[in-house]
């Protein structure tokens, strides 16, 4: 008889959890963007697929800042994210889920202690240096200007916080956000 109770207690369990389960909505971030809050601080923002507010984002969440692992704590659709930056830097904030990875670019410019994120879309990252490989292929006489303009490029950038796997990482992102 004890026995048989724990059994039914069980599958009165399974079927609560299971219930539960198809009741409560996912709640997951599927996109992102980074709005300046404070000297110190930008504001992890989650938007929905018409590029507004989404509200119902609350609780905790995982991101990955410049591959670094943090935790940030969603309050109405909002998180606020510190930056301890120097200078101005290139910062890409990437957040895993089941369905999705959004990942985005951002160039935060520090000026008189507030930091301005400005969103870097993959398209620009390759068109810069597509762009003075073609510019080489033109001008044939110029093609050690182009190079040295691309390693000057890619030098600057590193200078800056944004290193080559961040720009592939970036890149390849866009491209798999197509398909």
């Amino acid at each position: 008889m004890h026995v048989k109770t724990y059994i039914i207690s069980l599958f009165f369990l399974i079927f609560a959890y299971a219930k539960a389960q198809t009741i409560l909505p996912n709640i997951s971030i599927y996109n992102f963007k980074i709005e300046e809050n404070n000297p110190k601080q930008v504001w992890v923002q989650a938007i929905d697929t018409t590029k507004q507010k989404n509200t119902s984002i609350n609780g905790t969440f995982t991101f990955y800042i410049n591959g670094f692992t943090k935790v940030l704590e969603f309050k109405n659709g909002i998180a606020i994210c510190e930056l301890k930056l120097k200078k101005s830097s290139f910062v890409y904030f990437k957040h895993e889920n089941e369905t999705s990875n959004p990942s985005n670019l951002y160039f935060v410019y520090k000026y008189d202690n507030r930091l301005n994120p400005f969103k870097i879309s993959w398209y620009i990252l390759m068109a810069i240096p597509i762009g003075l490989i073609l510019m080489g292929y033109m001008f044939k006489k110029i093609i050690g200007y182009a190079i040295f303009l691309l390693v000057a490029f890619f030098y600057f950038n590193y200078s800056g916080g944004l290193t080559v796997g961040t720009f592939l990482q970036s890149v390849f992102d866009g491209l798999r956000n197509i398909f």
